[in-house]
Order: C-alpha cells, then structure tokens, then sequence
C-alpha cells in the first residue's frame, strides 16, 4: 500500500478542452521553463530549447515493468527536435466542469505538490491563454491523501478519451480482426498504463492486479496539436485505487485519459445517458493481469 497525496485547484475562468494545451504553455511560461514538471521537457544542455508554442508531451503506450527503466529518447542529431522526460507526469492540466462552465484545473501528484508553490508564489496569476488573457482566481482547491491498494474485489472506473495507442502498436491494432483480438488488446494497454501510472509515484506493487473492460462508450477520432489520433471512452474494472482526474495513456498531462471512479448512483445515471449503440465489447475475454514483476 501507498499514501498518495494530491492537490486540485481549478481555476475560475472558462477554456475549451482543445485549449489545455495552451493553458499548460501559459503556466510553463508562469512559473519558468526551468521547472520541468510543468511542461516534461528535457532542459538538459544536449536537448533543444523548449518552445512552449511548438511543445507536445506525447509519452509513449509503451510496456513497462517495475524492473525496468525507462530510456532516455535518442537523438536524431537535429538541433530544433526537442526532447521529453519519458515519465509519469505528476503535474497534470485538466478541466473542471462545474455547472456550463469548463474550467481549467491543475493537478499535483505526491512530491510535484510543492513544485506547485512556484506557481502560486508569483505576484501576478494572469496567463495568457492564446488571445487571451485569464486571471488565475481559485474558485476550488482540493487537498487528499489517499490509500493506494490492490483489494480483493474490483472497482468500477470510466476512462475518458484514452489515447491507448501510438503510431506502432496502432499498426498492430488494425490488423488484429478476431471478436475477442482487440478487447484483450486494449486491455493489455490498460494494464500497461495503469503500472506505469505506480510506477511513476513510486508505488511497489505486492500483489496482481487484473483489468476488465466491460464497455466500450465511444471510439473517436480526436485532433490534438492538428494531428488525428484514435481515443477511446471506455468503462472498466480493477481491483486496483485508481484516484479521479489522473490521466492514464498518452496526452495524460493535457487532459486524455481522465480516470473517474463509478459510484452506484453514478453508474446508474450514465448508463440511463447511454443509447444502444454504446454496447459493451462484442466478445468477453479473460482479464488482463499484471504485477510489478511481469511484463505484458
């Protein structure tokens, strides 16, 4: 078991959600390009000067295990290619919806809660968010500290917009055409994600875990940064603490992947939401399971 803390604050102005990734720059910007849990650039002197215009954390949906550690990227030899820390981010941009208002929330995971004083220590919180310019006033912040375990029963969870896939597994994906081939598919990457997910707080997993995907909501085609990339909605179940608002995938620092937790009454009323075409996987498959010593 592991104590996790977490801060949450959102923040009392309005974004759109394609607009994360220029909140994030804006704060990056705020706080200096010298603290690199806010943007994951690499600012060692080998790498290239960050941009905050150009900048995309695109982690990659690779396999990990507890044993093994994650290489540095390689460099092509071009000066302008930027480099990335290939790492859990634990400092995420998110939205809050609260009533018809989409506000943008920072969320700070165990030791990046005190990097967060670098933002809220300035003198001025107005940021500048494409044309234009917020004030940063809180309107909720929110401070827990919670037990990460792997129970004996699972947990229901709906995933929001997962990007599961990147440009090699997908390749792998579309040729997979059997009724039960890519249900396990994506769970294997679910399970993938979510060990790197402990890993990257630090968390040393004792006991299996297993993932069971019981719904497929919504397969969506999504631009991010004027590219398409395929996210899923997805409802599943772990026996695992999985806490709200983490991203799990790719783009998880800049609001894919949303993890939250289905209480009964939630889960009854999103699936009162559902039409029929939101169906669960067309085939069962046995779950996925993974511990900090196996490898997918």
């Amino acid at each position: 078991m592991k104590q996790l803390r977490l801060l949450a604050v959102s923040f009392d102005t309005e974004i759109k959600p394609w607009e994360i990734i220029l909140f994030r720059a804006a704060v990056a910007r705020k706080v200096g390009l010298e603290h690199e849990w806010f943007h994951n650039h690499d600012n060692s002197p080998k790498s290239a000067v960050f941009s905050p215009k150009s900048a995309v954390f695109s982690p990659q949906s690779a396999v990990f295990s507890q044993k093994s550690e994650v290489s540095s990227q390689k460099s092509d030899g071009r000066a302008d290619k930027p480099k990335y820390h290939h790492r859990y981010p634990l400092i995420q941009y998110k939205i809050d919806t609260h009533s018809q208002q989409m506000r943008p929330m920072l969320l700070c995971l165990d030791d990046c809660i005190e990097e967060a004083h670098h933002l809220f220590s300035q003198a001025d919180w107005s940021v500048r968010i494409g044309n234009d310019t917020h004030d940063l006033r809180i309107a909720r912040l929110h401070v827990d500290q919670i037990n990460l375990n792997v129970w004996e029963t699972p947990l229901a969870y709906r995933l929001h917009k997962w990007r599961a896939l990147n440009s090699g597994n997908f390749r792998e994906w579309q040729q997979l055409d059997g009724v039960a081939e890519r249900p396990a598919f994506l769970e294997n990457m679910l399970a993938a994600h979510i060990l790197s997910f402990a890993t990257g707080v630090g968390w040393e997993l004792d006991k299996r875990f297993e993932v069971k995907i019981t719904k497929l909501l919504k397969e969506e085609w999504v631009s991010f940064k004027d590219v398409k990339v395929l996210a899923f909605t997805i409802e599943f179940k772990a026996n695992i603490s999985l806490p709200d608002y983490i991203g799990l995938g790719a783009g998880a620092s800049e609001g894919f992947g949303v993890v939250r937790r289905q209480t009964v009454s939630r889960q009854s009323t999103a699936s009162s939401r559902q039409s029929d075409a939101h169906a669960p996987l067309s085939s069962p498959s046995e779950p996925s399971t993974l511990s900090g010593q196996d490898e997918l």
